[in-house]
């Protein structure tokens, strides 16, 4: 078993940087600017959207085989609620702060709706767009990774190597295409502080796979992530602030963190095994 593991942690790590940097390398290629990815050819927009599979499909050809651990199992509504709050509480509080000391600028001109209706709208109906994206990065870091790990590492140990991995399949982008970090802010900078993120999150997303055996939780935490501080927090602040906000930003960062510790009853509970899942 332990041989077997070890096979599909191996394939899974080659399989993956070959189906992200060939997608990456043909988007560079064709000159994309994500900051007008929409105005970029289908192909590349594809190319760019499509590496949200690639953890699942990295997952599926390492697995290989029936049984594979795809977590859709029901959860009580208040697991679920509780996992969109974590990153609510995170990002609002991130954003508020930036506001209210001056750090960032609140700005209501341009927005499509009154502040108040976006957020509903935003952390609602606008989390669809984005669970969708997430599941397939899911697919392989919860359902796969997490639970192949979670049969040799405690929770904790395993929620830094996933929160690493995550950010590392993010690396490819954020050095070669324009657009994936804002201008004028360092690279080191940008990667720092997203892969404290990216760690932080972890923490949540594996104890609520491994105890609850599903992965509907963790597809909420990070659709409510992307929504909240795109469709809300980003919206809403003019200039944007990166080196503070979004992706990247030591506010956003240090607000998650301050989320994900002050929950932590309500994730961090007594583990059952992943064979559940």
């Amino acid at each position: 078993m332990k041989t077997d593991v070890s096979r599909q942690l191996t394939t899974f790590a080659v399989v993956l940087p070959v189906l992200v940097l060939p997608a990456v390398a043909f988007a560079v290629s064709q000159g994309v600017d994500l900051d007008h990815i929409g105005e970029a050819p289908i192909l590349v927009q594809l190319a760019l959207y499509g590496q949200a599979l690639a953890p699942a499909i990295a997952a599926a050809v390492a697995f290989r085989g029936r049984g594979f651990p795809w977590g859709f199992v029901k959860v009580p509504p208040r697991t679920l609620l509780a996992a969109w709050a974590i990153p609510v509480i995170g990002v609002g509080l991130a954003y508020g702060t930036g506001w209210l000391t001056g750090l960032a600028s609140f700005g209501a001109d341009g927005l499509p709706m009154p502040p108040l209706l976006l957020v509903v709208v935003g952390l609602v109906p606008g989390l669809v767009p984005y669970l969708v994206l997430a599941l397939g990065e899911q697919l392989g870091w919860s359902s796969f990774l997490v639970t192949r790990l979670g049969e040799r590492h405690s929770a904790d140990v395993v929620a830094v190597v996933v929160g690493v991995a995550w950010a590392l399949f993010h690396v490819p982008l954020m050095l070669f295409v324009p657009g994936a970090v804002e201008p004028g802010v360092p690279l080191a900078y940008a990667l720092l502080w997203f892969t404290v993120q990216t760690i932080v999150l972890a923490f949540p997303l594996v104890w609520f796979r491994l105890r609850t055996g599903s992965i509907w939780p963790v597809l909420v935490v990070h659709a409510t992530l992307n929504a909240a501080t795109y469709f809300v927090g980003q919206a809403m602040t003019q200039p944007r602030s990166p080196w503070l906000l979004g992706e990247g930003g030591v506010l956003t960062t240090a607000g998650l963190a301050v989320g994900v510790a002050v929950t932590a009853r309500w994730w961090r509970q007594s583990r059952v095994s992943p064979a559940a899942a």
